[in-house]
């Protein structure tokens, strides 16, 4: 009888340990984390990492953008050029010789599609955002054009779709964002359609979940940047909570102590690129806003076209060499292959729970010795 009741003295402690939240940082810890992340980061292995660190104030300029990883390939990476290229505090009119801004516009079609002759495959809707965004930048004479045939790429169900055909949330939340910068006004009964969508697959923790695996930083992330472009003081008041829960206090969940993010795919506490990058772009945002009306202002700071040089390579001798990895136009975001890093398990403000732990087992023991009592 003594080994029942200890087993179930037991089973009964695991199930509590369970219901206890573990603690996730607070917004301004995260926040601060984040930008010693991007303090810390010595080169740059994509132009999302540029975007990433802009979005929480950390200049790039200091850093030189490696050979290679500005590329042109097709139209959504030119305008992925021009935004970085502005937020370094690069003229993408005349960097190196080559006009960013004269290229992206040169492939703008009559019915507002944005891709050269040669993008004949696997054309969608992530394709065309990051476009609009870099014409929202540079106040293109035909960004209206474009954001115009972005809205009609919205489907049936209120979804937008990732290269493919593919149905996507996280490409939604960027539709929200691009056509919210462009004109909320006009594209009011686009974007609320859109919305409409993604809060259908809001679950009851406050994550977003298309597929029933559960939230993900991904995910999570891409669709605040659409929610905090649309609606900052709504996410921020709790008008998107489910049960208590805000939507950015699970974003804050995926996010390791050294301010990184970690992913499903990489394992809890590994850090991962795509997670990182986009992760901390909608920790930026809950604090300053979309990073694309921070490059518009710097791209107007430009003034005329000027010569722009590449800034000098610095080289840490005692650093650690770090894997570089080939952009990649066809997966979310248009970022790099994922990298593995290693990285602290997130442990965040546990210390609050000891003294709820420690009277728990304190009362474990009396019940124990009395329970001992009780079937001696």
């Amino acid at each position: 009888m003594k080994k029942i009741f200890t087993s179930l003295l037991i089973m009964l402690m695991m199930v509590i340990g369970q219901i206890f939240p573990v603690s996730a940082l607070s917004y301004d810890e995260s926040y601060t984390l984040a930008k010693s992340y991007f303090e810390s980061v010595k080169s740059f292995q994509s132009v999302d990492e540029i975007i990433a660190s802009e979005s929480v104030g950390v200049e790039s300029d200091d850093i030189a953008i490696p050979k290679g990883l500005l590329e042109t390939d097709t139209a959504s990476l030119v305008a992925k050029a021009i935004i970085a290229l502005t937020l370094h505090g690069d003229d993408p009119r005349n960097y190196q010789g080559m006009n960013y801004v004269e290229l992206l516009e040169s492939a703008i079609n009559e019915d507002g599609s944005v891709r050269f002759d040669s993008e004949t495959n696997s054309f969608g809707s992530n394709n065309q955002i990051f476009c609009v965004y870099a014409l929202y930048i540079v106040e293109s004479d035909k960004l209206e054009l474009a954001a115009n045939y972005l809205a009609s790429m919205i489907q049936d169900n209120g979804s937008f779709t990732y290269a493919g055909g593919y149905e996507d949330l996280s490409v939604t939340g960027w539709a929200v964002e691009a056509l919210c910068l462009v004109n909320k006004t006009q594209y009011q009964s686009t974007i609320e359609k859109a919305l409409t969508n993604i809060l259908s697959y809001q679950k009851d923790d406050a994550g977003f979940d298309m597929y029933g695996y559960g939230a993900d930083a991904n995910t999570q992330s891409s669709v605040l940047t659409g929610l905090l472009t649309y609606d900052s003081e709504g996410v921020k008041a709790g008008k998107y909570n489910q049960n208590g829960n805000n939507p950015y206090d699970v974003l804050l969940t995926f996010q390791n102590t050294d301010g990184s993010f970690w992913s499903e795919y990489t394992g809890i506490g590994q850090y991962n690129l795509l997670a990182t990058v986009q992760g901390v772009q909608a920790v930026g945002y809950y604090y300053h806003g979309s990073v694309y009306t921070k490059a518009k202002d710097e791209y107007f700071a430009l003034g005329e076209v000027k010569d722009t040089e590449e800034p000098e390579v610095k080289v840490d001798e005692e650093e650690k060499d770090v894997p570089k990895t080939e952009s990649q136009n066809e997966t979310k975001q248009e970022t790099v292959k994922e990298t593995s890093k290693k990285a602290d398990v997130v442990q965040t403000n546990d210390s609050s729970w000891l003294l709820g732990y420690g009277l728990l087992f304190i009362g474990s023991g009396i019940l124990l010795l009395k329970g001992r009592k009780y079937f001696e």
